[in-house]
């Protein structure tokens, strides 16, 4: 499972738009016309992930508003501005070559969507444990666990562009439950904790013992980036024509955009742009108009890149989980956190160890993996430096490790060696700081603006995660302008 965090905001109308826009016109899932079917979900803290009645459009419509399917009562105060957030969602899907074995083989498929029914229950359940709202008056707010949230599930089985991707959209409804009523969910909490949803996603499915077992009676293997090694070579020429489809309704969009503007284009006109690309990209095949025709084109697709179905079954080599060196599995998964970045949360933590257990094929059931998840990382949380001596919010990236802070110091020393001999002092009255915007940054910040639009030759910011160095980049980035200068700014890869 890869991706990011899609926040919806919008009008309710539009998020069945929005998902019936994700699926090829092919696709057996139509949420807009009112036939499709969303899978509820409720979720606490001391309890399991309980599913409740599923909605259909118009009841898809009213949880997206905020309010209660069932009875049309508003969950809390609703805002009703065209910023308020509906839901956040992140996409339960797989390598493609996961995709095309579901179409060859139907055991295959279903296994692999119960797999993905799981992963998305999994992470409501983590979710659960670990989302957070915010109470309290404005600049005095403190974090609070959610008691109760709702959870949707809808399931697509292609892409936008006609390609086999079977996937479920995760959506999280924006209100919770929390402190006596209905509030708001901490949406920069939930972009923090994109690490853990895509770990925990993926190895839900790889880790699968009913999925690994309908791939390996058919003879195939995963590679360690999760793929299926026997149709890997063939995932590139569905991608390319998914580009090339993706292009063309881009094109379409834009360009009624702009005939268009303010407006939002409904279901039948973006499944005539379909049409048109598919037409366009391959003029010389009809066009589906099943989803059995689209799986018998796939079919022939791969017969004429040269796939041969061996379907010979193969043995499974599993790493039990008992047998997993967990203090150097551990170990493993520090380096990695250090290798990749200064400093993390626990849900990235949570993530490489999810990955970690992917890769070394630890196939077991989810309350048995779960375990061993939550033991490793409970042993990397216990390894880590934190930067910051009081207590933060479990989002914040405020954990590092000593060998990340030895690389640091060394850094720093050799910066410090190159500095002039006289030290750089920005008074709080200087000429410069005070024409910096007093009302969004603090002393320190103002005064580190001050100096990164000096003329000293090297200036370095030091500030833990969550300290604003981002906030003061872009106000220094405002003081250069006014000087007629620009501020270009590089990261490691």
């Amino acid at each position: 499972m890869h991706g990011g965090v899609k926040v919806y905001r919008g009008t309710a109308a539009a998020a069945r738009n929005y998902l019936d826009a994700d699926r090829s016109r092919a696709d057996d899932y139509y949420l807009t016309e009112g036939t499709g079917i969303a899978r509820r979900f409720v979720t606490r803290p001391d309890g399991p992930v309980v599913e409740l009645a599923s909605l259909t459009g118009d009841g898809y419509e009213a949880w997206v508003a905020g309010l209660d399917p069932e009875t049309g009562q508003p969950r809390g105060r609703l805002r009703a501005d065209a910023s308020a957030v509906r839901f956040v969602e992140v996409v339960v899907n797989g390598p493609k070559s996961w995709s095309l074995a579901a179409e060859l083989h139907p055991d295959v498929a279903a296994a692999y969507e119960a797999a993905q029914g799981r992963a998305a229950g999994q992470i409501i359940g983590w979710l659960g444990q670990h989302a957070t709202t915010r109470v309290g008056p404005r600049g005095a707010q403190v974090a609070v666990p959610v008691e109760a949230l709702e959870a949707v599930t809808v399931r697509h089985y292609t892409s936008r562009a006609g390609d086999p991707h079977r996937h479920l959209h995760l959506q999280l409804n924006a209100r919770v439950f929390a402190a006596g009523k209905w509030r708001g969910l901490d949406t920069v909490a939930f972009r923090d904790s994109i690490a853990a949803l895509n770990g925990i996603g993926h190895a839900a499915v790889a880790c699968d013992p009913d999925f690994r077992a309908a791939l390996t009676a058919h003879g195939y293997t995963l590679t360690a980036e999760g793929e299926i090694q026997q149709l890997a070579r063939h995932v590139g020429a569905f991608s390319k024509r998914a580009a090339q489809i993706s292009a063309l309704l881009d094109r379409y969009e834009a360009q009624w955009r702009r005939e268009h503007p303010g407006h939002e284009p409904g279901a039948r006109l973006r499944r005539s742009w379909d049409a048109r690309a598919w037409a366009e990209d391959r003029p010389d095949k009809v066009v589906p108009r099943s989803g059995a025709e689209l799986r018998q084109r796939w079919l022939d697709e791969l017969s004429a890149l040269g796939y041969r179905d061996r379907d010979k079954a193969r043995q499974l080599a599993l790493e039990l989980p008992g047998t997993l060196d967990r203090d150097a599995a551990a170990a493993e998964i520090l380096a990695r956190l250090g290798a990749a970045r200064s400093a993390w949360n626990a849900a990235d933590v949570r993530g490489q160890v999810e990955q970690l257990l992917a890769r070394q094929n630890v196939v077991a059931d989810p309350g048995v993996r779960g375990e061993l998840a939550e033991d490793l990382t409970a042993r990397v949380l216990a390894a880590c430096v934190p930067l910051l001596k009081r207590a933060v919010p479990e989002h914040v990236r405020a954990l590092s490790s000593g060998y990340v802070l030895e690389v640091e110091d060394e850094m720093v020393g050799r910066l410090a060696a190159r500095a002039p001999d006289d030290e750089l002092n920005v008074a709080d009255d200087s000429p410069v700081v005070n024409t910096v915007n007093a009302n969004h940054l603090d002393p320190g910040q103002r005064a580190a603006v001050a100096a990164l639009v000096g003329d000293q030759p090297l200036v370095c910011v030091e500030g833990a995660a969550g300290a604003g160095k981002t906030t003061l980049l872009a106000a220094a980035r405002e003081q250069l302008t006014r000087q007629g200068q620009q501020l270009l700014i590089v990261t490691p890869p």
